[in-house]
């Protein structure tokens, strides 16, 4: 049990370090625009980053959500995947894959998700070159928030739970 606490923890500070560097896998990703890289210094990102970023944002009212945390799988859904924890402006950066995958595949972790649920169907892949190319935005179900997305970046819409959503997941245990 051990043992795999240790190897779980260094896969993620394997894909912590990943994160930082945001490699882009081999697809040519433009720059962030300019608006959208100026940064605090306190920030790990570099800010003439040519990765693919991830935005988390509120999909109610279109704020970041910083902080939030992103799993995200490169082609199949396999494994554990990679957590991506935001930033103060809702970014991250997706971490630099193994090969050459064609997409990728995310769900937020702690926060609903905006898109459309569709139980018992695979889940929804985004493809690397569209994102490299111009940008992509998800679904956002939760609002009608307007976006400007830039090239090498994909926009998810998140909202919090509410109270009711989170009565089932952690179910009290009885303790002697």
């Amino acid at each position: 049990m051990k043992l795999l606490a240790t190897i779980a923890l260094g896969m993620v500070v394997l894909a912590h370090a990943q994160q930082q560097t945001g490699a882009s896998g081999g697809i040519a990703v433009a720059p962030a625009p300019e608006s959208s890289t100026t940064a605090p210094a306190s920030d790990n990102t570099a800010q003439d980053s040519h990765s693919f970023r991830i935005r988390l944002l509120d999909g109610r009212n279109g704020s970041p959500v910083a902080g939030g945390h992103v799993k995200l799988w490169y082609d199949e859904p396999s494994g554990s995947g990679y957590i991506l924890a935001t930033n103060g402006r809702g970014v991250a950066l997706m971490p630099a894959p193994v090969g050459q995958p064609v997409r990728i595949l995310v769900r937020s972790d702690g926060a609903v998700d905006c898109r459309h649920a569709q139980r018992y169907s695979p889940p929804i892949g985004y493809n690397l070159a569209d994102i490299a190319a111009k940008g992509t935005a998800a679904e956002n179900t939760c609002g009608d928030v307007a976006v400007r997305i830039a090239p090498g970046e994909l926009v998810l819409f998140v909202r919090p739970q509410r109270w009711y959503e989170k009565l089932n997941q952690n179910p009290p245990t009885n303790v002697p």
